[in-house]
């Protein structure tokens, strides 16, 4: 069985344990690292060239949406899934412009993160149950890849 490499991005060390915890019960994933910061996120993806990145959107120092734009330079074919307490539509917007392919709340993300894993997985994208609540599926928003 292919185990997709994951790494963890989120400021808090008590969500990044409890993300870890939810990510591991999928066996075809191993988290292989976790960062704190942007700026640790983009090093450690240049180094790893994880599968899968879930990133928090409100990091210090550099945005998780900056650290995307750099991840994606350093470590192509790694797919973002943002993890956020934003749910607004401009935010999505601007996540995905920059490359993610999913969006998570982080209020949905104990019920929604293993589905979003599976749908990127499958080269599908996702938004969490908020965001498509508001009327804009993922079909409805400005899902573009940076060239």
């Amino acid at each position: 069985m292919t185990k997709f490499r994951v790494l963890v991005v989120d400021d808090h060390s008590s969500v990044r344990r409890a993300m870890c915890a939810l990510l591991s019960t999928e066996p075809t994933l191993e988290v292989v690292c976790q960062a704190a910061t942007g700026e640790d996120a983009v090093v450690k993806a240049k180094e790893l060239s994880p599968d899968l990145i879930v990133l928090d959107i409100g990091l210090p120092g550099i945005s998780g949406v900056e650290a995307a734009y750099q991840i994606l330079k350093v470590s192509p074919r790694s797919k973002i899934i943002f993890l956020s307490q934003h749910d607004s539509i401009q935010m999505v917007e601007e996540a995905m412009k920059v490359g993610g392919h999913a969006y998570v709340t982080k209020i949905d993300a104990g019920s929604e993160l293993i589905t979003a894993v599976r749908s990127v997985c499958e080269g599908k994208l996702f938004a969490s149950k908020r965001i498509r609540a508001q009327g804009r599926g993922v079909s409805g928003l400005a899902f573009h890849r940076p060239s």
